[in-house]
């Protein structure tokens, strides 16, 4: 029996798959989402980070629920010429904003200011920074910190009332290798009887170590830094916030500090609490804007 010219025809249009194609909808997808989970850890851990300041240590330069992204890359050492030039690396630099992890605490991560590197002269005097013998001020930094209406921009010469310095017991000036032993870890409990006594606004003057830097939050009376914990190491650093892609007032005031989350309940209940007041609690003017 010769085949008719219908049955013919269909069996020309058949189409045949290629080998792999019929593997399934499940399986595909989860092709898929693996590829994308192993993109975003790879993101995570090479280029860029999402930060979320909890604390006014660097306000108003970074205000509490800022959201940031953070260029992890950019202070990496590069192990061949072509990566430098292929990639934006380079050292850190005075002034430079910068995530580290907390040398007492590696699994907490900060944010504070580059303010002096490796061989600077670092000193404290009635409360403003001298960096090799130079005041560094600017509108970055801030006083009043702790004051309901927010701290007070600078810059802060001398002659400008920035609030009664906090003045240790007897001769405030120490030297590197006194300042040094303070700065051990395990001597913590000696660190803070010194900072009770105005450690933060009468310090030094004080050389950093090789392969260390000097941190400080622009928030000048209401940070945490290596005025309390010592030098950072260069190894702590993780990056450098590069944009504010989101930034949420978390309580009803500017002064509420964030809170962290600690586990998938307190991540649910943050991300309940963003979606119930998005839109009147997201700074708008701040979204989007680079940290300087």
């Amino acid at each position: 029996m010769t085949e008719s010219p219908k049955n013919a025809s269909q069996e020309e249009l058949e189409i045949v798959l290629p080998p792999g194609a019929e593997k399934g909808a499940v399986r595909d997808n989860l092709e898929v989402i693996c590829f994308a989970m192993v993109l975003i850890l790879f993101f995570k851990a090479f280029v860029g980070q999402q930060f979320k300041i909890p604390s006014a240590s660097m306000r108003n330069t970074l205000m509490i629920g800022d959201h940031l992204l953070a260029n992890k890359f950019i202070f990496a050492q590069p192990q061949w010429a072509w990566e430098e030039k292929l990639f934006p690396m380079r050292a850190v630099k005075r002034g430079d904003i910068i995530v580290f992890r907390y040398p007492i605490d590696r699994d907490q991560d900060y944010v504070k200011r580059c303010v002096a590197l490796a061989g600077d002269t670092v000193e404290m005097r009635n409360k403003r920074l001298y960096v090799n013998g130079k005041q560094v001020t600017g509108p970055f930094e801030h006083q009043f910190g702790q004051s309901p209406e927010g701290p007070t921009p600078g810059p802060w010469p001398p002659q400008r009332y920035a609030g009664e310095a906090e003045h240790p017991l007897g001769l405030w000036r120490h030297t590197d290798a006194e300042v040094l032993a303070l700065h051990d870890h395990n001597q913590i409990q000696g660190m803070n009887s010194l900072i009770q006594n105005g450690f933060k606004d009468q310090l030094g003057p004080i050389t950093v170590p090789p392969g260390h830097v000097f941190a400080m939050g622009d928030n000048r009376d209401n940070s945490m830094d290596s005025r309390y914990w010592g030098f950072l190491p260069m190894d702590h650093l993780r990056g450098r916030p590069f944009i504010v892609w989101w930034s949420f007032r978390e309580g009803d005031t500017d002064n509420d500090n964030g809170h962290v989350p600690e586990g998938p309940v307190d991540v649910a209940s943050d991300f309940i609490d963003a979606a119930r007041h998005f839109f009147t609690r997201t700074r708008w003017d701040r979204t989007g804007t680079i940290p300087e």
